[in-house]
């Protein structure tokens, strides 16, 4: 799955002259937490909210006056912002994305092409992600299994819903379950749910739960 797809593509940005109080205007009013920051076309720095509120003195602090507080909010940005961040192209995988923003503890990456910056994606862009790659808005059961931990276990179950007309409308696998068992999610619908749960215990597969209409059901073999 490419970046590209998940990226938001109409992106707020902010010249490196902007004043840190209109910087934080724009942030307040849109409602998120990064900015952009772009000079001449080029993608050149980018300022969070965390930035922007440790650079502006807190209304609270009676140590500094009014005066004081117009000057820092008249501070240009380019002296806050983080110059050269972390980028993406469009056809990074999102996989490789969210590792980069989990390794360096960032929010959000700028997506750049041709030295043109096209996108933004951030940990919200992430999660709705995995949660369309989970199938979470699909119809139907969430079955999670205890598979043989080999190269053909996967395509034997795919093998046993295709046999009962069940549409998979998705699957995920965690490998490192344990030493002899990986552990599989899938995601179908169909006419003949009970069949295929039976075909699957009959398999050697082992069921741990089901999940159908909202309800957790923990299976043990009959």
């Amino acid at each position: 799955m490419f970046i590209k797809l998940w990226m938001q593509r109409d992106v707020v940005t902010i010249d490196p002259d902007t004043p840190l109080g209109e910087a934080a205007e724009i942030i307040k009013q849109n409602s998120f937490r990064h900015l952009p920051v772009v000079k001449d076309g080029k993608l050149v720095g980018i300022i969070t909210q965390k930035d922007i509120n440790q650079a502006l003195p807190s209304a609270i602090d009676s140590s500094l006056g009014s005066e004081n507080r117009v000057i820092a909010a008249q501070a240009k940005i380019s002296s806050f912002m983080v110059n050269q961040p972390i980028t993406a192209s469009p056809m990074d995988p999102l996989e490789n994305v969210a590792l980069l923003m989990r390794k360096f503890k960032i929010g959000a990456v700028p997506v750049v092409e041709n030295d043109k910056l096209v996108g933004i994606v951030t940990e919200t862009d992430i999660f709705r992600a995995f949660t369309e790659i989970m199938g979470v808005r699909e119809t139907g059961s969430r079955i999670e299994l205890q598979i043989k931990n080999n190269s053909t276990a996967v395509y034997k179950v795919v093998e046993i819903c295709k046999e009962f007309n069940m549409e998979l409308n998705a699957i995920s696998v965690y490998k490192n379950f344990s030493h002899e068992h990986q552990l599989l999610t899938i995601r179908v619908s169909g006419e003949e749910m009970d069949q295929l749960i039976d075909a699957l215990w009959d398999s050697g597969t082992k069921i741990n739960q089901i999940l159908a209409g909202g309800n957790t059901e923990k299976v043990v073999p009959s």
